[in-house]
């Protein structure tokens, strides 16, 4: 019987890299309630490491409204409200030179997000780089589902509307005619880093 093959350096690599990821999303799971991370599938070989994960996270958000939308006029309580959501990350070979795909599990109406097959658009090409870690992208995330990566950044929110740079252009229109239904979904359901709080009640 022939000896077993030996990983190339660029298999190494990347296999030590899964290994990190792995590591640091079990710190990540310990310190915190609000991301669930599953492993779905696995690598082949002697260390079979996670290349597939669900995150779930407990965040509230907004669902894709009932009806036809119409971009002006269009009320935050056309949309269902979302108690969680999930979101599969798939790691390539070539990871993580070449950046993670997202997809979301779960119907989330959001600029960023395909509503065709739920794909998710996080970070350019050109600025991915190799310091990005999946607990990085677990905070994105929790971005895109309390829309604080739009509320945040309005200017370059508008810019990118009007030239057509968003997977969702009826999420982008919505949002960008109704930034006070915005604001008033954060501010009811979120606060400062994005936990949820009690409304007060009227005395």
């Amino acid at each position: 019987m022939g000896k077993k093959a030996q990983p190339s350096g660029d298999a190494k690599f990347v296999m030590g890299r899964l290994a990190t990821e792995w590591e640091l999303l079990q710190r990540f799971m310990s310190d915190q309630d609000e991301v669930g991370v599953e492993p779905l599938d696995f690598t082949w070989g002697e260390e079979a490491l996670p290349y597939k994960y669900r995150f779930t996270l407990k965040r509230k958000t907004l669902g894709p409204p009932s009806g036809d939308i119409q971009l002006k006029g269009f009320p935050l309580s056309h949309f269902p409200i979302k108690e969680e959501v999930s979101f599969d990350i798939y790691l390539s070979e070539a990871y993580p030179v070449v950046k993670p795909e997202i997809y979301a599990v779960s119907e989330v109406w959001h600029p960023n997000i395909s509503p065709k097959d739920g794909f998710v658009c996080y970070v350019n090409d050109s600025t991915y780089d190799l310091t990005v870690h999946l607990t990085d992208l677990a905070d994105m995330l929790a971005g895109v589902v309390s829309w604080a990566d739009i509320h945040e950044n309005p200017d370059d929110f508008y810019r990118r509307v009007e030239i057509g740079d968003y997977l969702n252009p009826d999420a982008a229109g919505w949002a960008y005619n109704h930034p006070d239904e915005i604001d008033t979904f954060r501010a009811y359901y979120y606060t400062g880093g994005g936990m949820d709080f009690e409304m007060e009640e009227d005395e």
